[in-house]
């Protein structure tokens, strides 16, 4: 893990490894990552139950709609906490947030538009 590191200058004033990359805050302490690590662990844990307990009433709602609403919102929370946390999306730049996050609408854009022109949202039509 690489922490905040600090270069002094000829008149001994400390610089930021933020200003140096162009960071907007400091980098967190190695506490914070194992902490979302554990998150994520938890949040798979449960991704693993959706098929180790297929009795649970939650996957069975409107004939397996919770079961790929629950999955979906989990990938959706595993996603943005794996790019925000350990790609550091929040210490960036902002035109390089800005960046990825159009790469993400627009690849969504293009699945929903596949999808609609294979009549992939309605049922019974794929």
């Amino acid at each position: 893990m690489m922490e905040t590191q600090s270069v002094e200058s000829d008149r001994s004033k400390v610089i930021s490894t933020g200003f140096l990359d162009g960071a907007r805050r400091n980098y967190p302490r190695e506490v914070e990552y194992v902490v979302v690590a554990i998150g994520l662990a938890i949040i798979t844990g449960l991704e693993i139950a959706t098929y180790a307990a297929p009795g649970f009433p939650l996957w069975h709602w409107d004939d397996k709609v919770g079961l790929v609403m629950f999955l979906l919102l989990l990938m959706a929370v595993k996603f943005w906490t794996v790019a925000y946390f350990f790609m550091h999306l929040r210490f960036d730049k902002p035109i390089l947030t800005r960046a990825f996050y159009t790469g993400v609408l627009l690849a969504l854009g293009v699945y929903v538009a596949v999808l609609a022109m294979l009549h992939g949202f309605i049922a019974g039509q794929h």
